[in-house]
């Protein structure tokens, strides 16, 4: 089985960086005032230790996160209902690389599930493949994994967690990802791994890992 990352491995990092952050980011002081957020109020205020602070303050802590790209759950939870918004308005299309969809189906062809694993919500990560410019692949995946369910990205004990949701042996999932960390943390855990290395996204280096510049190869 695979279990794959997004940014940076199904899809491009600018996209995220230059659509989808300026779109949660102006938003965000809005968005905290809603009902549904509410407890996204109350694990920010948890999480910076003032329990009385108000909601401008708030805004202003996760406007900080946002900036500093920081992988933390309120703030990937607030930009999941943000997103989704914005994806069902049709004012958001989510990218993903050309050689992805042809992968997938590969993959479905062959027997062989894939999952998702990625630090912006489960939310987050449904809505992007619902919504891609190549139209609905949601249904490609068996499941999602993010922060919250499943641990760090950099962190082995989350994949393990991952491995035993799963009910498989280690050896039998590998984790496609762009960051070198990430893989090593999979491997260290017992799972494959392969460094996707996208041009588009500046060659990122992937250590002592296979390394890939397309799913075409897979």
């Amino acid at each position: 089985m695979i279990v794959t990352d997004i940014e940076g491995t199904t899809s491009s990092i600018s996209h995220v960086h230059e659509v989808l952050f300026p779109y949660s980011r102006a938003r965000v002081a809005d968005w905290i005032g809603r009902a549904e957020c509410a407890g996204i109020v109350e694990q920010v205020r948890a999480e910076v230790g003032r329990p009385d602070a108000g909601l401008d303050e708030v805004a202003a802590v996760l406007v900080g996160w946002l900036d500093a790209d920081v992988k933390i759950a309120p703030l990937k939870s607030l930009q999941g209902l943000i997103w989704q918004h914005g994806y069902d308005s049709g004012e958001l299309t989510a990218h993903v690389y050309e050689d992805v969809p042809p992968a997938l189906e590969r993959w479905r062809a062959a027997g062989v599930p894939v999952y998702v694993y990625s630090s912006g919500s489960e939310l987050a990560q449904r809505l992007w493949f619902r919504h891609t410019q190549h139209g609905d692949l949601l249904d490609y995946f068996a499941g999602h994994f993010d922060t919250v369910s499943a641990g760090p990205k950099k962190a082995a004990e989350s994949y393990r967690v991952i491995t035993k949701a799963l009910g498989a042996e280690p050896s039998a999932i590998t984790f496609l990802s762009d960051v070198a960390a990430e893989l090593d943390a999979a491997a260290a855990a017992g799972w494959h791994t392969v460094g996707v290395s996208r041009p588009a996204d500046g060659s990122p280096e992937v250590g002592r890992h296979r390394r890939i510049t397309t799913f075409d190869v897979l």
